[in-house]
């Protein structure tokens, strides 16, 4: 086991140090694995743990989970001792952790910050490529074949977590997209353009604007926007317009691979479209089971026309309109959630 830093440390409720000492450690336990472990925090009375980890500096008093790449994690473990295994991490890079303790009062205890350096690896040769864009995670990972060959530490816009549904300059899309052009030369040192809005985003932008669900803006609703890329000039806060930032040397890794580049696909997950949302979206699905989807949803007067087993515009307003009647995320799309419903009724 390689150890960087370990650290101990004094807790502070109400500018006085606390009877009892609480401990955060956090340590490079493999290539790609990170374990903290705090300890002490019930003699605070402790309602709630939490684990916040970011490229950027977290040493300030509140940690703003918006304007820079944050994810936060939940500890688990014994009593009396809260540990987590980290493994959803980028390589060459230093992560800065921090625990926050809330105390059944509601009082909030910071610890210090630790940090450990993940090890760079080398991409390698790759055969069958994707790239997997996690929005929570912070993370652009390349694959082949499904597996895992590296990962790159990014930045997002001003409002990370969000889905893009319409033209806002901050949020990013989620779902499946394809890189359609390279920039060796870009406004933000290199780029790929991606091809938002595909079919699924135009068909939530087509509902949302026929069920008045657009926010205006002097009177008249935004377009659906578009040039989403995946660019540098660096990971140090949440600067983007809804592009995916790199570090400039990682865009340059990234352009000089053979197998990374026009065509290749790109799948991005984040708080609507899931891990597991986006492998529904993609399982198959025979002609039969898709017949009958669509006979349920004409059933309950959602969709027009005869069944046919094909995922068309119609079937997708359908699958909108019967996931806000029945209170799911308009995704319009055959994630999770709407397969398991459609398949109880």
């Amino acid at each position: 086991m390689q150890v960087f830093r370990t650290s101990a440390i004094w807790l502070v409720v109400a500018g006085c140090a606390c009877a009892s000492q609480v401990t955060l450690d956090v340590e490079l336990a493999g290539p790609q694995l990170v374990r903290a472990t705090l300890r002490g925090h019930q003699d605070l009375g402790a309602e709630r743990l939490e684990l916040y980890r970011s490229t950027t500096d977290l040493s300030a008093v509140g940690i703003d989970t918006v304007a820079f790449p944050v994810t936060v994690l939940g500890f688990s473990g014994e009593p009396g001792e809260a540990r987590l295994a980290d493994s959803m991490v980028a390589h060459n890079v230093t992560y800065h952790y921090r625990a926050l303790v809330v105390r059944r009062n509601g009082e909030e205890t910071w610890s210090s910050v630790d940090s450990v350096s993940i090890p760079d690896v080398e991409l390698g040769r790759i055969t069958g490529s994707s790239l997997l864009i996690d929005k929570l995670h912070y993370f652009l990972e390349v694959r082949d074949g499904g597996m895992m060959k590296k990962r790159y530490p990014v930045a997002l816009g001003s409002k990370p977590r969000n889905r893009k549904l319409h033209m806002d300059r901050a949020s990013t899309p989620e779902g499946f997209y394809r890189i359609t052009n390279e920039q060796p030369d870009a406004t933000f040192h290199k780029a790929f353009d991606i091809d938002y809005p595909n079919e699924v985003d135009r068909c939530r932008y087509n509902l949302h604007r026929e069920l008045d669900l657009l926010p205006e803006r002097h009177g008249d609703v935004p377009l659906i926007g578009g040039e989403i890329q995946i660019h540098g000039e660096g990971i140090e806060r949440n600067w983007t317009f809804g592009c995916i930032a790199l570090r400039n040397r990682d865009m340059d890794e990234l352009f000089e691979h053979d197998r990374v580049g026009k065509g290749m696909p790109v799948y991005i997950v984040g708080s609507e479209v899931t891990r597991a949302g986006l492998r529904s979206v993609m399982d198959y699905r025979t002609d039969a089971e898709m017949r009958r989807f669509q006979r349920k949803l004409k059933e309950a007067g959602l969709y027009e026309g005869e069944p046919d087993g094909i995922i068309g515009s119609g079937t997708r307003r359908a699958l909108g309109l019967f996931q806000r009647r029945n209170g799911l995320p308009m995704t319009c799309d055959f994630d999770a959630p709407t397969v398991r419903l459609l398949r109880a009724q």
